[in-house]
């Protein structure tokens, strides 16, 4: 891990010499994980197939989505008991679905200009 010049950290991504801000990327996958479950209650596999991911990438999916966004405190397990049942499902917490709506009011602003 290094540091730009602004100070926050970077990974570098081993063979290609691109750099890639891990903090900036995760900030990404979890507002799409946010925008994407919108007010519902949804399985690992309709989240998986809406935000493009293959059915085969699940680690990827847990590691990169739902475990910043569960650590942030904007997502929940239906059963939190039993993770890895078949018929787990998630959905946004109070803190969630306002950052929903936060989400919700730049996206328009943004299509407002």
């Amino acid at each position: 891990m290094k540091c730009d010049p602004e100070g926050e950290k970077i990974k570098l991504k081993k063979g290609t010499g691109l750099r890639m801000n891990t903090k900036v990327k995760i900030e990404e996958r979890v507002q799409r994980l946010v925008m994407v479950m919108g007010k519902g209650v949804h399985p690992r596999r309709e989240l998986m197939a809406a935000l493009g991911l293959r059915q085969e990438s699940r680690r990827n999916f847990y590691d990169n989505y739902m475990k910043p966004a569960r650590a942030r405190g904007l997502v929940t397990m239906q059963c939190p008991g039993h993770p890895s049942i078949p018929e787990q499902t998630y959905r946004l917490t109070a803190d969630g679905l306002e950052y929903l709506e936060e989400l919700s009011k730049k996206e328009q602003a943004i299509q407002g200009s």
